[in-house]
């Protein structure tokens, strides 16, 4: 009886091990997609006057050998198969996370990431500005489609990136001033002064801020980390100025990957 009773002891627990073993197991999505602008679209990253490279970027992101190992690269070692979709596009504003959320329920993936913002500070004037309240609502609308046509997905938001950062790692340097004053982009921030300055890092600030409780009530994963990221001048494209080059890149890849659940 002793022994029956031992050998039925070591059952049950080598049962137990295999539920915990399972249960512990890590999973990895069979397919991701990014949504957001020209910064996940990788917009002059490798110092050309290609406004679009993909394979450069910090999410989904396929060049092999580059200073950025992406999310989806970062996966791939674990799972190979898994399928990347850029939905981003250059020049998108919080206005497009609806149309770019609905192209990513259509591709039924199970990992998303979300980097927008930039487009919505940047203007010929702070009063260009999108206000905090419509962003707010076209962020929920969004997250609402993600969650209904995907349920289980998981969902990264990252925080909106410093673009006021951009103007201080910059503003001593005669070529990126050239470059702001005769590209005539983001003038709020990089050209107007001091006082749509502030305006346009207060929005920027507040565009966080909001994130950081919304993305709390939708129940989704939300990386603040991307906003303090310290990166300098010679991680911005060297033809605007501006946009993060492979680099800057890699380190917004190091920071948001850490927030993710792989």
């Amino acid at each position: 009886m002793r022994s029956n009773t031992i050998l039925l002891a070591m059952v049950l627990c080598m049962c137990l091990l295999t539920i915990s073993s399972g249960a512990l197991a890590q999973t990895y999505p069979a397919a991701m997609a990014t949504i957001g602008d020209s910064i996940s679209r990788g917009a002059l990253a490798d110092d050309s006057l290609d406004d679009d490279q993909p394979e450069r970027v910090w999410s989904t992101g396929y060049a092999a050998g580059d200073a950025c190992n992406s999310h989806l690269e970062r996966i791939r070692v674990a799972s190979p198969s898994t399928a990347g979709y850029n939905n981003a596009w250059n020049g998108a504003q919080s206005d497009d996370l609806l149309a770019q959320s609905n192209t990513t329920v259509s591709q039924g993936v199970q990992y998303v990431t979300i980097q927008m913002g930039g487009n919505d500070i940047c203007g010929d004037s702070t009063a260009e500005m999108t206000s905090v309240a419509t962003w707010e609502f076209r962020w929920n609308e969004a997250i609402d489609v993600l969650q209904a046509g995907l349920p289980g997905a998981d969902i990264l938001v990252t925080g909106v990136v410093n673009v006021r950062r951009v103007y201080d790692v910059g503003r001593s340097n005669f070529g990126c001033l050239l470059k702001w004053n005769t590209l005539a982009f983001c003038k709020n921030m990089l050209v107007n002064g001091s006082t749509q300055r502030t305006e346009a890092t207060n929005r920027l600030l507040a565009y966080n801020s909001s994130l950081t409780t919304l993305t709390a009530a939708q129940g989704v994963w939300y990386d603040a980390d991307s906003y303090a990221i310290a990166f300098s001048r010679g991680q911005l494209s060297s033809i605007d100025c501006f946009h993060p080059d492979i680099s800057l890149n890699g380190n917004m890849a190091d920071v948001t990957y850490s927030a993710s659940r792989f």
